[in-house]
């Protein structure tokens, strides 16, 4: 019998009963893929995988055992239209799925279905139940089961109808992840003993294997303290002095620390204090990191902890990773003492409700993983968009992806040459008159300011129109067209001619001052005259 294959699961989470359907719902393809392939790693089914990019599935890393199905033939892939108007009338129909009959090893089988959350948009309520009835009839008649894998935009929405068909869909799951932690969302799940609702489960991949986080132990527990009751330090506000202006006076529950140091040695004392962490521009972020999740850890969901950005040094990418690693708020220099003590009693009583990585190396895997900026082939570009979004994805850092059409009889290595990328993640590629340029760790309404800073001109007079993809699933949906059409196409490269663009980059290596002569023009000493004084008279002054 088919399964979630994630040890320590227990059997009611995992089991994936015949003649029935189930929904798994995430926001990216790779989450889908991840969860399949470790599905299909001891099954001795036959496998039925409809997709209309059924190749993704065969790319990964850990994908080796799926060719292995293959070459046995247990796993039966088809690859259909990418045309959505032409999709959505093949998916849902009596064709595809009379097709699938004629296998006589269909029977008893397991059918995955592959698809957009986008081919659900246009249906109605009771048109988008009467499709899915076809395949519940399907997997009845067939003792099979039948998985659809959704991703895409517009999950949310679907993921509320799918929760009225609960009649014709036997199990719906929605898939997050957060850096290294991954979180299954059961909404409901039939399996051989009953029925499981309103369920969460948290799990990491370790060696190659998907494995169950154990529920941390809440360490209000350990005082006796309830929900309702409030612990002893709930008011205290632990705060760096530098974290406010000098003077400014404070409530009596307030207590000022020397600095972050001070602050976070004293803090493993701490319950539910809330602890408020001051970032200049010679605070180490990557330490201040590791602190504030080392903290998280030891005392548990209650403490409450703040950064205070006096300097402004802090950038989306370190915002994320502070959230991630168990911050509960970032506040800013413009933030007025008065707002301050407002921001600060806004969250208290908050505990920390995110699911926490079991290391931070998990995590800093992710923000360190951008490496490439400037200019790359079209082929180079879409492999690592593709990249730098999942990594971008799984810390919640926002990224786009633009794409500007060139005005017609305009020489592509003009504007290319007005391009001067400094940010390391941001990479940009042409092919067919549209350059496309991807912005790492930058926000859609911050896309006008970061061009204006990389691009030499007005881009309006080099490009006929600007359209910007911020949503990482098609962000990744685009990178995959680019690289499926322009496979077998000769596309321009111009690395060679784009080589003078990263001239600006300085070069920190001292200069070997021995080697160079002193008979050079820019070392010979010029002697100039020393200038005579001349007296000046204004008209009308007398002498």
């Amino acid at each position: 019998m088919l399964k979630l294959n994630i040890s320590g699961l227990n059997t009611t989470f995992s089991e994936l009963k015949c003649s029935a359907n189930y929904a798994l719902i995430a926001p990216l393809d790779n989450q889908l893929i991840e969860l399949t392939q470790s599905m299909l790693s001891n099954t001795s089914e036959h496998i039925f995988l409809l997709s209309k990019q059924v190749d993704i599935f065969f790319e990964s890393d850990h994908s080796g055992h799926l060719h292995t199905l293959y070459d046995e033939g247990k796993l039966h892939p088809f690859n259909l239209s990418n045309d959505i108007s032409f999709a959505k009338k093949r998916w849902f129909s009596k064709g595809i799925l009379n097709e699938l009959k004629e296998y006589t090893v269909i029977k008893n089988s397991c059918v995955m279905v592959h698809l957009s959350s986008d081919m659900f948009v246009d249906y109605k309520t009771e048109e988008l139940k009467g499709q899915l009835t076809l395949y519940k009839n399907f997997s009845i008649a067939e003792n099979a089961t039948v998985v659809f894998l959704i991703s895409g935009a517009n999950n949310s929405d679907l993921r509320r109808q799918l929760l009225m068909f609960n009649d014709v869909i036997d199990g719906v799951v929605n898939m997050t992840q957060e850096a290294s932690v991954y979180s299954l969302e059961y909404d409901f799940w039939h399996h051989s003993e009953g029925v499981i609702a309103a369920e969460t489960i948290n799990y990491q991949r370790k060696n190659n294997q998907l494995i169950v986080l154990t529920a941390e132990k809440d360490t209000s527990q350990a005082y006796g303290s309830s929900a309702t009751n409030q612990d002893f330090d709930e008011d205290d506000v632990w705060l760096v002095k530098s974290a406010v202006p000098a003077g400014t006076k404070l409530p009596a529950y307030y207590k000022v620390i020397e600095d972050n140091d001070a602050l976070y040695e004293h803090a493993f004392k701490m319950k539910a204090a809330t602890l408020v962490f001051a970032v200049t521009r010679y605070t180490d972020l990557s330490l201040l990191a590791r602190e504030c999740f080392s903290l998280r850890k030891q005392c548990g969901r209650k403490l409450k902890l703040v950064i205070q950005n006096v300097d402004g040094v802090i950038r989306h990418q370190d915002e994320c990773l502070f959230l991630t690693l168990g911050v509960n708020l970032i506040l800013y220099s413009f933030s007025e003492p008065s707002r301050l003590l407002s921001q600060i009693q806004s969250i208290q009583g908050f505990q920390f409700s995110r699911p926490l990585p079991s290391s931070i190396d998990d995590v800093l895997k992710y923000s360190d993983s951008v490496l490439h900026k400037g200019y790359l082939p079209l082929s180079d570009f879409a492999k690592q968009v593709t990249k730098h979004s999942d990594s971008a994805a799984n810390l919640g850092v926002s990224g786009v992806l633009v794409v500007l059409e060139l005005l017609p009889r305009i020489d592509a290595i003009h504007p290319l040459h007005l391009f001067h990328v400094k940010r390391e993640g941001d990479i940009f590629s042409y092919v067919d008159g549209q350059v496309y340029l991807y912005l790492h760790a930058c926000r859609e309404h911050d896309v006008d300011s970061a061009i204006k800073h990389l691009f030499k001109l007005d881009i309006a007079d080099f490009f006929i129109s600007k359209n910007v993809i911020a949503d990482h699933f098609y962000i990744q949906q685009e990178c995959r067209r680019l690289a499926r059409e322009y496979q077998a196409t000769q596309v321009p490269d111009y690395t060679e001619q784009l080589q003078e663009n990263i001239s600006y980059i300085f070069d920190g290596q001292t200069p070997d001052v021995a080697t160079l002569s002193a008979e050079t023009a820019e070392f010979r000493k010029v002697v100039r005259p020393v200038s005579m004084p001349i007296k000046v008279i204004l008209k009308g002054e007398s002498t």
